[in-house]
């Protein structure tokens, strides 16, 4: 007797190594993947960092075509594969409520079940973004079957304060296999004798380059800590499209000996446990995985209190404000020191925040009604 897998295609903007693409991944990799395979639809025409993998795990990767640039095409795109592929399920992945869109056109391609996960608790768009926001929410609410979001912050933004207040939308946890996790110092000391760092006090970072991330800022707060710890050195981790001006003002404030440049990295919480405190300034977040992932390693972090408070899951977080003196954030760091790092898994574990929990709470959703 054979099983029938169920084929959920998922809609995206790219799966480059970013935040929500990194917790699909996660997900992916954890499902039954004989009861239930993701096959992903991208608008990246160049491949992407997790094709090869998707492929690896029995995924199929589409190209589609951006919303903003070509709607019709976009709308087209989906209604057609959904109906081709026959698929009854599609999750889209969503950082503004236009995303009806994508909704509308699966629905008239046939998906039964219509999914939407909410990313992020802004897209930095402006008056015209958030007008179209209010417009686009009620549709949003009227297509989906079902709507998820990582905080209460996120789902606000995409769904609007009254669907979570009603509890129509299911909180997700940005789950991580923990024992990846697992602060280690054989692996502290490898790694900082790899950036040859052995004897520095190591601020990081990861995330894209571009304006949410705030990376003026983080420069800003570095040079200053730089100031009073002749010794410290920055890790940015990413890509992105203000890499090269972040480049540049490096260079501007003489800080090229001290910012280390280490690209996208498959090896995160390696690099995680070989800095001594984590600073992400971002203007908004959804529910930062970065900041989830650092806690489970045991780094301290210093974060801007725009971010939703739902990421302090331990006594490791301190939120300050963006606007001011930077000279606050440096004493912040200074005061972490460098401590001896305990494991905080169990504590992450016992909040729900084991990938294996998320993948179940994905399964079910998917799975439901056959």
């Amino acid at each position: 007797m054979s099983i029938i897998v169920k084929r959920v295609l998922v809609i995206i903007n790219t799966m480059d190594a970013g935040g929500a693409e990194t917790f699909l991944m996660k997900v992916y990799r954890s499902i039954d993947r004989n009861a239930l395979q993701f096959d992903f639809l991208i608008n990246q025409r160049e491949r992407c960092f997790y094709d090869g993998e998707i492929t690896s795990l029995g995924g199929t990767v589409y190209r589609g075509y951006s919303k903003s640039c070509n709607p019709v095409l976009c709308f087209t795109r989906i209604r057609g594969l959904v109906q081709y592929g026959h698929y009854d399920a599609v999750l889209v992945v969503a950082v503004h409520p236009v995303a009806w869109l994508e909704l509308l056109a699966a629905k008239l391609g046939g998906a039964r079940m219509r999914l939407v996960r909410s990313t992020n608790s802004s897209s930095g768009g402006g008056c015209a973004a958030n007008l179209l926001a209010v417009v686009s929410r009620p549709l949003v609410r009227l297509l989906a079957t079902g709507m998820l979001a990582p905080s209460v912050k996120a789902a606000g933004w995409l769904f609007g304060e009254q669907a979570t207040q009603n509890g129509r939308v299911t909180l997700l946890n940005n789950g991580l296999l923990l024992e990846q996790y697992c602060f280690a110092p054989g692996i502290r000391a490898q790694v900082r004798a790899e950036l040859q760092v052995e004897d520095a006090f190591v601020v990081g970072h990861v995330g894209r380059f571009n304006p949410q991330k705030n990376h003026a800022y983080l420069i800003e707060v570095f040079a200053r800590l730089a100031e009073r710890c002749g010794k410290a050195r920055l890790l940015l981790i990413g890509a992105g499209e203000l890499k090269s001006s972040v480049q540049e003002l490096v260079r501007a404030k003489g800080l090229q000996e001290q910012v280390l440049f280490l690209g996208v990295r498959a090896d995160v919480p390696r690099l995680m446990m070989s800095m001594d405190v984590l600073v992400f300034p971002s203007h908004y977040e959804g529910m930062p995985n970065v900041v989830v992932e650092a806690q489970a390693t045991g780094l301290p972090c210093v974060i801007a209190n725009t971010i939703t408070e739902e990421v302090v899951l331990t006594d490791l977080v301190q939120r300050l404000p963006l606007e001011g003196n930077s000279e606050a954030w440096v004493r912040a760091c200074l005061a972490f020191g460098v401590s001896d790092r305990g494991s905080y898994n169990r504590i992450l574990e016992e909040q729900g925040y084991h990938i294996r929990t998320t993948a179940a709470q994905v399964t079910d959703l998917l799975l439901k009604d056959g």
